[in-house]
Parts: C-alpha cells; structure tokens; sequence
C-alpha cells in the first residue's frame, strides 16, 4: 500500500498538563478505515539544539541527570523556542542560561522531528561559534555540568556507546553531514 494522508475526523483531550498535552485523534486511513491514534497535542512552539564550538575545534557537552532513565546523561545545550521567538534567539537564550556563553555566530544547519509516530515538534539544530561570556537566568530544575570534548574523543565516545541520547546523536551526525559539505 502507498503512503496517503490521513484525514482527522476528531480530537479529544486525554491529559491536560502545563508541560505535556496528550490528545486521541479518530482518523480516517487511506483504506477508508477509522482508527484512533493517541498523540501529543500539535505543537505551539519547537526546539532547538546547540553545537557550540570553540577555537580549539571542541564542542561543548553537557551532563545532567535525566529522570526517566535515572541516568546522568551527555546532552546539547538547548531547549524550547518561545513562542514568537526567533529560533537563533532561543538558541543563543538557551545557550546563555545552560552555559553562561552567547556565541557571535550563529546558524541553523538542518532540524528532524523528535518523535514523528507521536509528535509534529521539531527540534532545530544550531552551530554556534565566536563564543563569549553572557550568563542567562538558568532554569531551577536543570542542574548542569559543561565540558569541552574535542571532536575525534567526541567520535570515539559515539563509537563506544558512551553518548545515547537520540538527540545529541541525531544532531551530532546532522553536523558531521553538513561538515563534510563544507
């Protein structure tokens, strides 16, 4: 069977929290089925990721502990993109508020969908250079700690399965295609 959209016939809320809203969508499918399809609510406001790289060709990585997998974990700086607000705003907002740095050059190098089979938010991948220091208001409940990886340790830490979370991976390989382009 070829790949069709679905048509939405209805919506309703199954959970209605300030930091997450799950709706059950009844679907129409390209067979003329109905079926119903459990979601999160579409988006208002996306994400953003930051590849901040310094003069000495390191890229800062960040370990915080993550709750559900009770685990201290890598990351990217980055977060929420506010609503209204320029993605290269939010990415030098969060970039101040998880390292105390804004970086003069900034640019978008690709996105990709953080869970396409439950969700339309999109999280945007950032490369910021030319650092400087400018702490933001850090968030009460982010306890981080910053460290600066050169790029071949960064690869052999992907290699030896030191790095699992999906969106540092997914944005590392995104900058590693686009470098290779350069």
């Amino acid at each position: 069977m070829k790949a069709e959209h679905w048509k939405t016939l209805d919506r309703k809320i199954v959970l209605n929290h300030p930091r997450m809203q799950l709706v059950e969508d009844v679907v129409e499918l390209p067979n003329g089925k109905t079926a119903e399809y459990l979601r999160i609510a579409p988006v208002k406001t996306h994400s953003v990721a930051i590849i901040a790289i310094n003069e000495k060709q390191e890229i800062l990585l960040q370990k915080e502990y993550s709750y559900p997998p009770d685990s201290i974990m890598w990351q990217l700086p980055g977060g929420g993109i506010k609503n209204g607000e320029d993605i290269l705003e939010a990415a030098n907002r969060e970039l101040s508020e998880e390292s105390g740095m804004v970086a003069r050059s900034c640019k978008i190098i690709g996105s990709y969908y953080v869970n396409n089979r439950r969700s339309d938010e999109k999280q945007y991948v950032a490369l910021c250079a030319d650092l400087h220091p400018k702490a933001g208001q850090p968030d009460d409940i982010e306890f981080i700690e910053n460290y600066w990886i050169p790029i071949p340790k960064l690869q052999d830490m992907t290699a030896a399965g030191e790095i699992q979370n999906m969106y540092l991976l997914a944005a590392l390989n995104l900058w590693s295609c686009v470098a290779k382009g350069s």
